[in-house]
C-alpha cells in the first residue's frame, strides 16, 4: 500500500511543479509552489522506497521461516 501511495504522492509533486512552471506567473509565488512540489515529490519517492523495502523484507522474512 505504502507504494501505491508514495507513487501517487511523487505524481502529485510533479504535476504541482509543471502546474507552477506553465501555469502560474514569474513571482515568487511560483518558486515557492514549485519547491513545495519538489518536496512533496522526495517525499513521495521516500514513502515509496520505504513500501518496497518492508515488502522485500516480509518476503525475505517469509522464505527464511517457511516450514517446508
Amino acid at each position: 500500500m505504502k507504494l501505491i501511495q508514495g507513487g501517487l504522492l511523487f505524481a502529485f509533486g510533479v504535476l504541482m511543479i509543471f502546474v507552477a512552471n506553465n501555469l502560474v506567473i514569474d513571482s515568487i509565488q511560483r518558486e515557492i509552489i514549485a519547491l513545495i512540489g519538489l518536496v512533496i515529490a522526495a517525499l513521495g519517492v521516500i514513502w515509496s522506497l520505504i513500501g518496497y523495502l518492508s515488502m522485500s523484507v516480509l518476503r525475505i522474512y517469509h522464505m527464511l521461516n517457511k516450514k517446508d
